[in-house]
């Protein structure tokens, strides 16, 4: 098996003390764009150094999110991480097709991009939650933010008709 490795050591302490372990989270609007864009290789307009470019650059992307997903934990990241591995441990040889170099970047694309989705659950799962604020009111009171709420058109008349339009009059 191959061994992943996130690619980005620890940020070196500077005052003596250990590494802060705590990294910025990883750009999950990248890494779509770049899938995106491999899975947009056409295969008889793109040459071989094309797919073999955004070869190494969706490795790059899927081990770093990979290892990620890893560390969130759960039984379904574990398949994720070991998918990962077996993709990344069967690339293309240099001497192969250009259709099975094209067929394993377009793989590599609809891995990474599972694992982001994957990523975005993680991260919004361990995001603390917002206050939940209840929009019940009752015809004719505010709301939480002190807006009026219609009356539904079933409820009786309200004491205060609008006033008519000119073409009322």
């Amino acid at each position: 098996m191959t061994d992943i490795t996130a690619g980005r050591p620890p940020a070196p302490a500077t005052d003596g003390t250990a590494p802060d372990v705590t990294e910025p989270p990883l750009d999950t609007e990248e890494a779509e764009r770049s899938a995106d864009e491999a899975l947009g290789l056409k295969l008889g307009t793109t040459t071989r150094t094309e797919i073999d470019d955004y070869t190494q650059l969706m490795r790059g992307q899927v081990a770093l999110f990979a290892s990620a997903v890893r560390e969130g934990g759960g039984v379904a990241a574990r398949g994720s991480w070991l998918e990962a591995d077996q993709l990344l441990g069967r690339g293309p040889a240099d001497d192969c097709l250009v259709f099975a170099a094209w067929t394993h970047v377009r793989d590599l694309a609809r891995l990474l991009r599972r694992l982001v989705a994957e990523y975005g659950e993680q991260r919004a799962h361990s995001a603390p939650a917002l206050p939940d604020h209840t929009s019940v009111a009752v015809a004719g009171e505010a709301g939480p933010n002190r807006l009026w709420r219609p009356e539904p058109p079933d409820a009786p008349a309200s004491e205060h008709a609008p006033a008519p339009v000119a073409s009322e009059r």
